[in-house]
């Protein structure tokens, strides 16, 4: 008892307490969440913040009859109308100044699964983990969706989504059937064969041609893969994948580059998710060790040394994944919540530049030479770029994808003042123009950086796009800060 009392009054016992205490307290502290979405007593914003606006009203409603009076009486009052789901979109592409905004994540019914033919009807407002919930007992997975389950139906299609699959293509080739709220009223059921084209600018479309209400989207098997790793330097990129398409062994893939100093833009690791011949219909897997995740994000983002620390910790965590096996829901269902970000006098944003398979070697050697490999003590911080495998897309009118690319997510963080965001916009501007210069395209739902001719440039069916909207929507009643930046001549950008 002496020697247990003499213990417990060491110092360094009781400092060791202390520390013990304080760890658990942060290990088990909610992740704080970026605050964001939509007001009518406040400024509305999208996920970054850096659009705010007051828009007039929001609107949530389980009545399509409803949706379709307010869509006839905006053609009749000049009220215009943005269209909303979790809004994950980074460039005001969910609300506009003044208008009305159909909130629709009331919409959020899976209506039915069709296990025979691999089918499933479900509402615009449910999330891809609703989906996945619903069909997850019939054995059955999406084809294509991003690597995360967190968004709408609804906002995923109208961006054109793309994830980790190489098989399928972008979400807009899974979709068979769909019923739309025309911009003028009417609502109306689609399939592939309309020989209006509706869904080609739907698809794709950012909200602009009307409201999605429902779709049916054709699904797989939930199989079972393997996860294969390997480290490989980037100029050896174009041959790996050459490779792996060749072969129907490869089911999944992405690649992450390294943003680190000592390694910057030089190495990579790439996870494939090989066929076993089996399948699954069991359970969902949660997000996993959100906190140490968020420890890790976090070190990373200071940028030097520890970008060094975190990019090691990456290799050796991937390199455990090796020869595990997961699902496909499971694969099209990565952790989210550890990457919050809630700086004040900063943002994270998401670019994504796309650029022809054959191009990505030359490409990356341009880049090192537009990029610092060391930016700690820049506003302009790079921390992830993510490489996923796009095929050729013809179904949709703003294609990113006019021939088979490589899609490079770049997580990006900069300051919020004037100076910090001017200067970030010029080197957006620079990369996307080298992009262009090796024959590629950016993506659209991210904030407004490149320029309208930079725009007109990556998206040449633009002025089509411009044209059938006019005829579609005479009295342009859908509208959001996107269309009003490129696709008419009010816009902001330079």
């Amino acid at each position: 008892m002496q020697l247990l009392t003499k213990i417990t009054q060491n110092p360094w016992f009781l400092g060791m307490l202390v520390l013990l205490f304080t760890v658990v307290v942060l290990w088990n502290m909610p992740i704080e969440k970026r605050k964001y979405g939509l007001s009518q007593s406040n400024l509305t914003t999208d996920y970054t913040g850096l659009l705010p606006e007051k828009i007039q009203r929001v609107i949530q409603t389980k009545n399509r009859n409803e949706l379709q009076e307010i869509v006839k009486e905006a053609n009749t009052t000049g009220k215009k109308i943005s269209i909303a789901g979790l809004q994950h979109s980074q460039g005001g592409h969910t609300y506009y100044k003044d208008g009305i905004v159909l909130d629709m994540k009331t919409f959020n019914k899976v209506l039915w699964v069709d296990a025979k033919k691999k089918t499933v009807r479900v509402e615009s407002g449910a999330t891809w983990e609703d989906v996945q919930e619903a069909i997850i007992p019939y054995g059955l997975a999406l084809k294509v969706t991003q690597s995360q389950s967190i968004f709408t139906i609804g906002g995923s299609l109208s961006v054109n989504a793309h994830g980790r699959d190489i098989r399928f293509g972008s979400m807009a080739s899974t979709v068979k059937e769909m019923t739309l709220l025309t911009p003028t009223g009417e609502i109306i059921e689609l399939n592939r064969n309309d020989h209006e084209e509706w869904m080609k600018y739907v698809l794709g479309g950012y909200g602009l041609f009307g409201v999605i209400l429902d779709v049916t989207l054709e699904l797989t098997d939930n199989n079972v893969y393997t996860i294969q790793t390997k480290k490989l330097k980037t100029d050896e990129y174009e041959g790996y994948v050459r490779n792996i398409l060749d072969s129907d062994m490869t089911a999944m893939h992405y690649a992450r580059i390294s943003v680190a100093p000592k390694s910057f833009l030089d190495e990579m690791y790439v996870i494939d998710y090989n066929e076993t011949g089996k399948t699954d219909n069991k359970t969902l897997k949660k997000d996993q060790a959100i906190r140490l995740s968020k420890l890790a994000l976090d070190a990373g983002r200071q940028g030097g040394l520890l970008e060094d620390l975190f990019w090691s910790s990456q290799k050796h965590y991937i390199q455990s994944l090796d020869g595990k096996e997961i699902t496909r829901n499971n694969a099209m269902r990565s952790e989210s919540t550890f990457m919050e970000y809630t700086k004040t006098d900063s943002v994270e944003v998401l670019q994504e530049f796309f650029i022809p398979v054959d191009s990505f070697e030359e490409y990356m050697s341009s880049l090192k030479e537009l990029l610092p490999s060391n930016d700690k003590n820049e506003d302009f911080k790079i921390h992830n770029i993510t490489v996923r495998y796009v095929k050729q897309d013809n179904k949709t009118s703003l294609n990113y994808a006019r021939e088979d690319m490589f899609g490079l997510v770049v997580l990006i963080q900069h300051g919020v003042k004037q100076k910090n965001m001017d200067r970030a916009k010029e080197i957006i501007k620079k990369w996307t123009d080298l992009t262009s210069e090796h024959g590629g395209t950016y993506y659209l739902p991210y904030y407004p950086y490149q320029s309208q001719e930079q725009f007109n440039k990556s998206y040449p069916e633009s002025a089509s796009f411009r044209i059938e909207k006019r005829r579609r929507d005479p009295n342009e009643v859908f509208q959001n800060l996107f269309y009003e930046n490129y696709l008419t001549s009010r816009g902001n950008v330079r």
